[in-house]
């Protein structure tokens, strides 16, 4: 087939560190290895373009007026669009749409029902309601939105849980199959000397390091961790380091002035962002990963990266990580439940062999069922079914 992938997200940098910009690089790698050709149209090009990825890149408008307002420019964006796909896709002539879904983004909509096109929407939440504080007419953003993916024949959500959520906002629920974060198996493998970041830092072997991976997103709960640190650290307790890797610069100063002692007593390190060619390597420094907070519809991508190395993790019970964990899993914590979050972290520093077990099972089960490769082809299928269909 000849995809078009469409992301009308102004929000995201498609060759960045970000979990959406891997979700997206991830899903073209493999489509493209699996045979299919690949176009891509989106807002936002900036980010570390790897060698391979010369497949054809198209920039949309993004509008940065502020008269405007956010959506005026969504609206502009949206209609300077239409043209645009219409002019790649004379280019490139697709056979099927993938497309991310964005507010007020109906552009590939109207070019899959002109051209015939079977189409999947991938739907990651409903942004009118995530980003109502920055709208001015959060109403008509909802109605535009709801509208879409009401249309939507076919709709690969991010979780049971959003796919639940979809349907009780008026989807078919045979319109909709949940395709979670992955992870890709071969870029996440332990490097050759697992011990290499640990060295570097000048840790010795044998000193547990507890870290956090991520952008520092206030729904990660970065606070959390770096609140749980400052109180081990001010206990003295043990050899124990603590180890952040991922976030902004303002936010990584910020969290590394509140710690400032103990990064000078090299008891902390904050990486910042890194390129996903060195995660894993990083994730390996890691003894225990705390995941102090999470998205209540989706499961983090650095969850899956983690799970393909086999390191353990504290997660939060959410709806989507309970279906990826299972209930009964010893790792997990009420979301709300700072006091078992800590008495999980004491209770691995007691007894660090009780987490191995389950990360062990989390990793089985990531390898058969949460991989890119695996969703890429069964949505190439289902996009195939599609197209047949229809002719």
């Amino acid at each position: 087939m000849r995809i078009l992938y469409i992301c009308g997200d102004q929000g995201i940098p498609v060759f960045g560190r970000k979990g959406a910009s891997t979700h997206i690089r991830e899903m073209i790698a493999e489509f493209r290895r699996q045979g299919h050709e690949v176009a891509l149209a989106v807002p936002d090009l900036s980010g570390d373009r790897r060698p391979e990825e010369d497949f054809p890149v198209h920039k949309l408008a993004a509008p940065k007026s502020k008269l405007l307002g956010s959506d005026g420019r969504y609206l502009l964006a949206n209609f300077k669009a239409g043209g645009a796909l219409a002019r790649i896709a004379t280019d490139f002539r697709p056979t099927a749409i993938y497309e991310r879904s964005a507010l007020y983004f109906t552009a590939g909509e109207k070019l899959a029902r002109r051209l015939g096109l079977p189409r999947i929407l991938e739907v990651n939440t409903l942004l009118a309601h995530e980003l109502k504080n920055r709208l001015h007419f959060p109403g008509l953003a909802a109605k535009v939105e709801l509208g879409l993916v009401r249309r939507a024949p076919a709709i690969a959500s991010i979780s049971i849980t959003m796919k639940k959520r979809l349907v009780a906002a008026g989807c078919r629920a045979d319109a909709v199959r949940p395709f979670g974060m992955a992870v890709d198996p071969r870029r996440f493998v332990p490097p050759a000397d697992p011990a290499a970041r640990r060295s570097e830092l000048g840790w010795p072997s044998d000193a547990p390091v507890i870290g956090y991976v991520g952008s520092m997103n206030t729904y990660h709960r970065p606070d959390r961790f770096l609140a749980l640190a400052e109180k081990l650290l001010e206990e003295g307790h043990s050899s124990a380091r603590f180890l952040v890797v991922g976030g902004s610069e303002s936010k990584v100063a910020a969290a590394r002035e509140r710690l400032g002692r103990w990064v000078g007593e090299q008891r902390v390190h904050f990486t910042g962002s890194v390129p996903q060619a060195e995660m894993a390597g990083w994730l390996c420094a890691m003894d225990m990963i705390v995941v102090p907070g999470a998205a209540p519809q989706s499961t983090p991508t650095k969850i899956f990266e983690a799970a393909a190395l086999g390191r353990p993790m504290i997660l939060p019970a959410t709806e989507p990580i309970i279906e990826l964990c299972g209930a009964d899993s010893p790792l997990l914590f009420a979301p709300d439940d700072e006091a078992a979050l800590e008495g999980l972290v004491r209770r691995f520093l007691a007894e660090p062999a009780f987490a191995q077990a389950p990360a062990g099972r989390l990793r089985e089960t990531v390898l058969a069922e949460h991989t890119w490769e695996h969703h890429a082809r069964e949505l190439a299928a289902w996009l195939e079914t599609m197209r047949r269909t229809k002719a």
